[in-house]
């Protein structure tokens, strides 16, 4: 196995020939194995990049502060409302999902087991290999990237994937081997998201306490069952 070196990471677009190019904000690197892999995902010097591997082909990538902050967003939005409902979630953030014996690995912005959350609980590693896929995973698509992400997230087998996208965000289901938009949530059903939309759209107009405390009296003018 070869040693691999990440490039730096550049803000314009530029493709310079070779085993490596540049992609906007994120570094792609082909011929890459799965041990090469592995290796730069998990060197502690590289824990604040996200990596996205496709069968030899791997992205690296920096994140902005407009990315992050609709991705925290909707994870307080979720948090708020399994605290409302009550519903036992493992938040699993953006672990890195990668499986070997499919030869691809990414991080999402979240993830969550809902449905699986009991057989994981006690688990401090999850290995996909032997535990399922979370649930729920975020995806939040603020600038263009090299590996399209939505079919490795089917590979992995991750059943529901919300797609923030063009200021648009959307569900999307597992269905036979690919992604079906849908109007409402499997994973969190009831959940308000046309709600969590309205907000998002807000973001530059209302700060984002505001949006909390708005979305959080509505849940206890409503409560559940």
């Amino acid at each position: 196995m070869s040693t691999t070196t990440i490039p730096s990471v550049p803000e314009t677009q530029d493709s310079p020939p070779g085993r490596g190019g540049a992609f906007e904000n994120a570094v792609v690197l082909s011929q890459i194995d799965w041990e090469e892999y592995v290796l730069l995902r998990d060197k502690p010097g590289n824990p604040g990049l996200r990596m996205t591997f496709d069968d030899g082909v791997l992205e690296i990538m920096t994140l902005s502060s407009f990315h992050e902050l609709i991705s925290m967003l909707i994870h307080t939005f979720i948090h708020e409302w399994r605290m409302a409902r009550n519903i036992q979630i493992r938040s699993s953030g953006s672990m890195t999902l990668r499986c070997k014996s499919i030869n691809r690995g990414l991080e999402g912005d979240q993830s969550y087991y809902i449905q699986n959350e009991p057989r994981v609980r006690a688990l401090n590693k999850i290995d996909l290999e032997t535990a399922p896929p979370p649930d729920l995973a975020i995806e939040v698509e603020h600038r263009a990237a090299a590996i399209r992400k939505m079919p490795i997230y089917a590979r992995l087998g991750v059943p529901e994937v919300w797609r923030w996208h063009d200021e648009m965000l959307t569900i999307h289901r597992l269905v036979d081997g690919e992604y079906v938009e849908q109007e409402d949530s499997t994973a969190l059903p009831g959940f308000p998201f046309k709600q969590l939309r309205t907000a998002l759209s807000q973001r530059s107009k209302v700060d984002e306490t505001t949006l909390m405390r708005q979305f959080r009296q509505s849940l206890e003018s409503c409560p559940g069952d």
